[in-house]
């Protein structure tokens, strides 16, 4: 572009630029009429033209539009002065020529215009059915989408009927081929027999013609009548030598198949007998191991020897297998320790009994001592429990052999039946093992229970030994103390009966512990009711105990 010009317009007081130099080309000047005629004018812009060129300033609007058609690429509207100092002249042809220019011009902008709004249209018309389109085709791109999810269920359910129908069709062929081995080997047998019976019928057949062939003459002999036949209708076999031979060989076959029945029988029973045997003495052993001293406990010389001749016996136990010996060698064995640790056992306990008779008592309080009828209602109540637990484990045994006992051949019933004897065995072990809890918690509060029960009997008999030795020294009469001990001495003469027959009769010991507990109460309960004979100003009531 060229340099910028500043042109005023007198009237109007507008200023408006223009360039100098004309170096622009129709091309761009055709571009710039389009984009200015899609603007539509205003009715500023019409009464611009209209005040535009006045009689008063006719040539510099001349002037003005010379320079903006050089501008644009126009001719000149005046014609070329030869001299620089004559005016130039108006040339009309140059002028009509612009405007006709200007006139092509505006046509071809104004068709340009129509085609650019007829192709918008068409442009606009063009993007709804292409929307309307898009919007079908994602219709059919969901619907289609959704019949491919339903054909793949489809197509899945197919397969697995499919593969259903192949594992029938193997287990049909397996059943096939195990009939036609069946039918095979029977036919294999059936010829076999036949043959055997061919062979058979042949021998016979021979033996039949040797004997009429070699018939001699007939001599005279007895005829047999009214023969007694046997009573199956047959006739009875030839007694060779082939089949005495054979049935003994059956017979010793049979005697032996039996002897070695019995004598797995019996094998089986001693073995089950030598654990018996052997859990026995390891019960022993453990009941007899070294415990832990306890509180206010007091351990004699005793119970170390006791704890060792234990230990020697595990130890013999330990180093001579039980397995290896004879039947008659392990009973003697395990006879002669058994005896020996109840021998140790009974020397054990006397010594117990012997320190607690040193203990020196007068009596004890009846509110002090657990009543009969706790120890009823306790008995009750573990015989109850022990009832139950035997009840519910016959009901499941028989639960558990009638499940046994109705056999299925179909696949299902088998499986929900292992299903159901996995779930009982499941359920059996975890009753099992919260019926041992519950045994383990039990034994921990009965030895708690002997335990606080001995301690509360020695602690007893330390208070009463110093309130006697506190009333003998006060010296109180000697009558009234003796009416009372005679009547403590009768009450506990009858609970020390009665927990005698209630041991001896309702309770069955499970174990030599539970012995030495009942035995050791019973004799502190006696040395209890025998305080006023061991005491020195009681004698005299000894004889009636």
């Amino acid at each position: 572009m060229g340099d910028w010009m500043t042109v005023t317009d007198p009237e109007s007081k507008t200023i408006s630029q223009y360039t100098s130099e004309t170096k622009m080309s129709p091309s761009s000047l055709y571009s710039q009429q389009v984009l200015c005629s899609s603007i539509p004018l205003s009715k500023n812009v019409h009464s611009f033209f209209s005040a535009f060129c006045t009689e008063d300033n006719i040539e510099q609007s001349i002037s003005y539009l010379d320079q903006e058609l050089t501008t644009f690429g126009f001719p000149s509207l005046y014609e070329e002065s030869k001299g620089k100092e004559t005016k130039r002249e108006l040339n009309i042809v140059a002028v009509l020529n612009c405007m006709n220019e200007l006139l092509v011009l505006q046509r071809k902008n104004l068709l340009a215009q129509e085609n650019v709004e007829t192709q918008n249209l068409k442009l606009g018309s063009d993007m709804d059915h292409l929307q309307s389109c898009y919007s079908k085709l994602k219709e059919q791109l969901e619907t289609s989408r959704r019949e491919m999810i339903g054909l793949q269920e489809r197509d899945r359910q197919l397969q697995c009927k499919n593969r259903n129908l192949h594992q029938l069709l193997k287990n049909e062929k397996d059943e096939v081929q195990k009939l036609q081995n069946i039918i095979a080997s029977r036919a294999t047998q059936y010829n076999h027999d036949m043959k055997r019976k061919e062979r058979e019928y042949n021998k016979l057949k021979e033996r039949l013609h040797q004997l009429v062939m070699n018939k001699k003459d007939k001599k005279i002999a007895m005829d047999i009548l009214n023969y007694v036949g046997r009573a199956d209708g047959k006739r009875g076999s030839w007694r060779t030598g082939k089949t005495e031979a054979r049935n003994e060989d059956e017979m010793y076959k049979i005697l032996l198949n039996d002897y070695e029945y019995r004598q797995k029988q019996i094998l089986m029973e001693n073995a089950e007998l030598k654990k018996v045997l052997q859990q026995m003495k390891k019960e022993m052993i453990s009941l007899l191991s070294p415990q832990k001293k306890k509180p206010r406990e007091r351990v004699d010389d005793s119970t170390g020897t006791v704890i060792s001749d234990v230990e020697e016996d595990a130890g013999e136990l330990s180093r001579e297998s039980m397995w290896d010996l004879s039947c008659e060698t392990v009973r003697e064995q395990l006879t002669n320790s058994i005896r020996k640790q109840w021998r140790i056992l009974k020397s054990h306990v006397e010594k117990l009994d012997n320190q607690v008779s040193k203990v020196h008592l007068e009596g004890f309080n009846d509110e002090d001592v657990i009543s009969r009828q706790d120890h009823e209602q306790e008995t009750e109540k573990l015989e109850l429990e022990i009832q139950q637990c035997k009840e519910m484990i016959k009901t499941q045994q028989q639960l558990l052999q009638q499940q046994l006992a109705t056999a299925c051949d179909d696949d299902t019933t088998s499986l929900l039946r292992d299903c159901y004897l996995l779930e009982e065995k499941e359920r059996l072990k975890e009753e099992w093992s919260l019926f041992k809890e519950q045994k383990k918690n039990f034994e921990r509060e009965r030895r708690s229970f002997t335990e606080a029960a001995i301690r509360l009997g020695l602690e007893i008999g330390f208070l009463l030994l110093s309130v006697l030795h506190k009333k003998s020294l006060l010296g109180i009469h000697h009558s009234s103390m003796v009416s009372r001990c005679g009547v403590r001495r009768q009450c506990n003469q009858d609970y020390i009966c009665c927990l005698k027959r209630k041991y001896n009769k309702k309770i069955k010991f499970s174990s030599p512990q539970s012995i030495i507990v009942i035995y050791t109460l019973y004799s502190l309960l006696f040395l209890l009711s025998n305080v006023s004979s061991t005491y020195s100003p009681f004698k005299n009531c000894s004889s009636n105990v």
